[in-house]
């Protein structure tokens, strides 16, 4: 916020996965640990179900997933793929940095996905801000 209580929009460049995915916009989740599609979230619901995961019990279908990284083996990109398939994704990605196989689930899904900001993104976004992903631009604006 300025001085007059008024919120300040952010905007960030980083790097997308597919520049062809479409613009989206929606309610952010951001957690702290790395997510497990494979294990850790519920294709069926879309409820973060890793023990001890800091978004644990948080439904990630329709947001915006703000988190650190991908985790995980080859079943990363099958545990995404069914969240699609189930109508129970998110509608992008931003996180701090890729890995392979939460990459390859975005591509097949074509579900936006940035990564590799200059700041940590999870100092920046917060759960329940408004943020715009421009796959296209590799940007995302905090609105």
């Amino acid at each position: 916020m300025d001085w007059r209580g008024k919120k300040i929009m952010i905007k960030m460049k980083g790097h997308s996965v597919s520049k062809t995915h479409p613009t989206v916009s929606g309610e952010a989740l951001v957690v702290e640990d790395l997510i497990a599609f494979w294990a850790g979230v519920d294709w069926e619901s879309g409820e973060i179900v890793e023990v001890a995961h800091s978004g644990r019990g948080n439904n990630i279908s329709g947001k915006i997933l703000v988190f650190p990284s991908g985790k995980g083996g080859a079943g990363e990109t099958f545990g995404y793929y069914y969240l699609y398939r189930n109508g129970k994704a998110p509608q992008a990605l931003i996180c701090n940095s890729v890995q392979a196989t939460t990459v390859a689930g975005a591509v097949i899904c074509q579900t936006p996905m940035i990564y590799g900001f200059d700041k940590d993104i999870l100092k920046v976004i917060k759960t329940g801000d408004i943020v715009e992903v421009d796959s296209k631009n590799e940007t995302i604006k905090v609105i």
